[in-house]
């Protein structure tokens, strides 16, 4: 919403927040920490590469967007070509709109965030069927940033892999290594190669890999 609105126009941005927020509520209930399996079965691509651009906007209908531009390096789940683009909701940062009055409607908080030249691990949703919008799954918790430590999310991945049972015969000596992390970054590598043979096996839809019963 902006700043320096009329009444009318002050309802008309009420309104349409209200419309904005129901569209994306799906996606800002999350439990606090995601399991790897939650994210796999919440997400219709995985994607591994690079961030090539980051831009923001508002589209034909006024709805603020975040553009971010990937140069994908392999496709875990789903198909992509060498670039992919999505959108989710919100601006980078407040915009004025040049006419006295602020545009708010940045990233809401706990959502992933991009920069560019960062090389990362996106789970994400499916595109919304109103607005063409897309989040990750788990939030901030569907977003890995991979550097020289390895991949890890915004919790630093805790309880990524908590509570998670998994048939160990699938399991390689490195991937075995990624299970046992309780925290921290892990390799990244092995975590790729991990679930790219889970969404090939459909480890998590033949129960191969699931969540412990609570």
């Amino acid at each position: 919403m902006s700043q320096r609105m009329g009444p009318i126009c002050a309802r008309a941005g009420a309104a349409f927040a209200i419309l904005i927020a129901s569209a994306v509520a799906g996606a800002t209930t999350w439990k606090r920490e995601a399991t790897l399996v939650d994210l796999m079965s919440q997400s219709e691509l995985i994607l591994h590469g690079r961030v090539t651009n980051v831009a923001d906007g508002f589209d034909g209908r006024g709805i603020p967007y975040t553009e971010v531009t990937l140069q994908v390096f392999d496709a875990l789940k789903g198909e992509a070509g060498h670039q992919y683009t999505f959108r989710q909701f919100g601006l980078i940062h407040p915009r004025p709109l040049g006419d006295g009055r602020v545009n708010l409607m940045v990233t809401p908080p706990g959502w992933a965030t991009f920069a560019k030249g960062e090389s990362t691990i996106v789970f994400l949703r499916k595109s919304a069927a109103w607005t063409g919008l897309r989040t990750t799954a788990g939030l901030s918790q569907g977003k890995f940033t991979v550097d020289m430590a390895g991949a890890a999310n915004r919790t630093n991945n805790a309880g990524l892999f908590r509570g998670v049972q998994v048939d160990a015969s699938l399991l390689g000596d490195a991937q075995k290594r990624v299970f046992s992390t309780r925290e921290g970054a892990v390799n990244a590598r092995a975590f790729v190669s991990l679930v790219k043979q889970a969404v090939a096996e459909q480890w998590v839809e033949k129960g191969r890999m699931r969540n412990a019963q609570k």
